[in-house]
């Protein structure tokens, strides 16, 4: 099962980011509820506080949401968050996060950080996001940049076929030396969590 999530800042065409999948389950956070409505599409849940909506738009979602779970506006979490510990109660392949990048910091740090809780991308129309495991992975990167950060710092790191190549190298946290690369190509590392970053101009 591939579940998504769609949830604010809703700075995103949902048509353009989204494509059907047969085994999907669909969470609207908040706003994204009515995002997904406008887009005649029916979410199998409905999650958040609804602080972002009107009155009017409130009525509409539970009127065709079957699913809804209602918070009170004051919360130790984010309705994002949420939303995704509702997901990992799943017997889940993969989890995608529209939305979530925006201009408030605090809160796209926030939703990177969720990253961390399972296979889980963070997408909208210029960006995608996730985090990796040692291991090693091909990656086929359609963006016109790619960058990789180290979470915790990794050890062994290298870079095969992207337009900057390295070999066997450590990354330390603090370290921007991997920002900006291009292309496709093999990552590999043997210890730390890498955060990789797909983007295209704005």
């Amino acid at each position: 099962m591939i579940i998504k999530i769609f949830t604010g800042p809703l700075n995103y065409s949902v048509n353009k980011v989204y494509k059907q999948d047969d085994d999907e389950f669909i969470i609207g956070v908040d706003s994204g509820c009515m995002h997904l409505l406008k887009s005649n599409i029916i979410p199998d849940l409905g999650i958040g506080d609804f602080d972002s909506v009107s009155e009017t738009e409130y009525k509409t979602i539970v009127s065709k949401i079957k699913n809804l779970k209602t918070y009170d506006r004051v919360k130790d979490y984010t309705d994002t968050y949420l939303a995704v510990k509702e997901a990992l109660k799943f017997k889940y392949k993969e989890i995608i996060i529209y939305g979530g990048i925006g201009n408030r910091i605090d809160h796209t740090f926030a939703n990177i950080n969720l990253l961390k809780l399972g296979n889980i991308s963070l997408v909208d129309e210029t960006t995608e996001m996730y985090m990796l495991d040692p291991g090693i992975y091909t990656i086929d990167n359609e963006f016109k940049y790619i960058s990789f950060f180290a979470i915790e710092d990794v050890k062994g790191l290298t870079l095969k076929d992207f337009k900057y190549e390295l070999e066997d190298i450590d990354l330390d946290t603090f370290d921007p030396l991997c920002i900006s690369n291009e292309g496709s190509g093999t990552l590999e590392f043997k210890e730390g969590l890498m955060l990789v970053i797909n983007q295209n101009e704005e």
